[in-house]
C-alpha cells in the first residue's frame, strides 16, 4: 500500500515543496481550523441554487455536486483557502515565478534575456539567449476553482488522471518545467470510506502510458481543514464511496501565466466581484499581466481594474 507524506501547519513550507516535487503529492494536515469549511459551505448554499450544483460529466456523473467559480460565491474560501500564505509560498517554490507572491522578488520585471543582432540591411533582430532565463513563469493564476462533492455510496472509483491531460496532445512531447500545483482542501473529513482522493505517488515521473498498481494507489486520508496538493503530471481521481454521507473537497489550481487558465474567471469572478476581493486573490484570478502578456493598454500591470501602464503601448 503507498502512502502521501503528512506535513503540520507549521513545517517549513521549503520541505513541503521539496517532498512535493519528489514524491508528486502530500498532505498538509489541519492547516485551518474545521469550522472555517463549515463557513465555506454556508456561504456556498446562500449564493448558489441547489439546482446549479447538479450536474453530470464523465469526471463527476450524476449524484454529485459540482460548484464553479468558487472565487465569486464565497470569500472565505478566496481569502482564507486560495490565497493561504503556506499554499502560495509552495507554489512560489514549485513554479518559480519571477514575480512570486509570498517569497521575497528578484529584481522588478527584470529584462528578458534578449540581446539585439545587426543584420545586412542595416535593421537588427532579437534574439533569445535561453541559458539567461531562470523563472518558469512571470507569475501565475488560479487554473480553476471549484467545489467536488461526492455523494454517498458512489459506486465507482473517478479515473485515475493527470492535469496536464487538458493541455494535451499540444504539450505531450514538449519538455517543460512543473507548470501546474493542484489543491484540495477538505471540506469533510476525507475517510477511505467516504472517497478520498486516490494518488499515486510517484507517477510524475513515469512514461504517460504506464498503468498503476492498486498497491501503488494511495488516498488523501486527512481531518477537515487539511490540503492535499499534487503536481500537473501526478495520477489522482477521487474514490468511490461506501459512506452514508457526502465527502465535500474545495479544489484550487495554480498554473504559469502563460497557460490559459482551465476555468474562465473573467467570466465566473466578473469585474464587479473581483473588485471586492483582496489585490491578490485578483492577481490570482488573473487581473494582472506580465510586460508581454495579458496587458490591457490603460490597465495598471499589477491590478488591471485600476488605470495604469502595462504592455508596451
Amino acid at each position: 500500500m503507498a502512502y502521501l507524506s503528512s506535513f503540520d501547519a507549521e513545517s517549513p513550507a521549503s520541505h513541503v515543496a521539496t517532498q512535493l516535487l519528489s514524491q508528486g503529492g502530500v498532505v498538509i494536515d489541519a492547516l485551518v481550523p474545521p469550522e472555517l469549511m463549515d463557513s465555506v459551505r454556508a456561504e456556498i448554499r446562500s449564493n448558489v441554487d441547489e439546482a446549479d450544483e447538479q450536474g453530470s460529466s464523465a469526471l463527476w456523473p450524476e449524484g454529485n455536486h459540482t460548484v464553479g467559480g468558487l472565487a465569486a460565491v464565497s470569500s472565505t474560501f478566496v481569502e482564507e483557502l486560495l490565497v493561504h500564505p503556506k499554499i502560495l509560498e509552495v507554489v512560489d517554490r514549485v513554479l518559480q515565478p519571477q514575480q512570486p507572491m509570498i517569497l521575497p522578488r528578484g529584481e522588478r520585471d527584470a529584462p528578458l534575456p534578449v540581446t539585439s543582432e545587426k543584420l545586412d540591411d542595416g535593421g537588427t533582430q532579437l534574439v533569445w539567449r535561453s541559458e539567461g532565463a531562470q523563472a518558469h513563469c512571470h507569475h501565475y493564476n488560479v487554473g480553476a476553482a471549484v467545489m467536488l462533492e461526492i455523494g454517498a455510496g458512489r459506486q465507482d472509483h473517478q479515473y485515475l488522471h493527470r492535469e496536464n491531460a487538458i493541455y494535451q496532445p499540444f504539450i505531450e512531447r514538449i519538455g517543460m518545467p512543473e507548470f501546474i500545483v493542484s489543491t484540495m482542501w477538505a471540506g469533510t473529513d476525507f475517510t477511505p470510506q467516504n472517497g478520498a482522493t486516490r494518488v499515486v505517488p510517484g507517477s510524475h515521473k513515469w512514461p504517460e502510458a504506464r498503468v498503476a498498481q492498486s498497491t501503488e494507489i494511495a488516498q488523501a486520508v486527512m481531518r477537515k481543514g487539511s490540503v492535499v496538493l499534487w503536481l500537473s503530471r501526478t495520477l489522482h481521481g477521487a474514490a468511490k464511496s461506501t459512506s452514508d454521507r457526502e465527502r465535500t473537497g474545495y479544489f484550487a489550481s495554480y498554473i504559469v501565466d502563460w497557460l490559459r487558465q482551465e476555468e474562465n474567471q473573467y467570466i465566473v469572478v466578473p469585474e464587479d466581484a473581483a473588485r471586492s476581493l483582496s489585490k491578490r486573490a485578483r492577481q490570482l484570478i488573473g487581473y494582472r499581466s506580465s510586460p508581454s502578456l495579458g496587458w490591457a493598454k490603460g490597465r495598471d500591470a499589477d491590478n488591471l481594474l485600476d488605470p495604469g501602464q502595462s504592455g508596451q503601448l
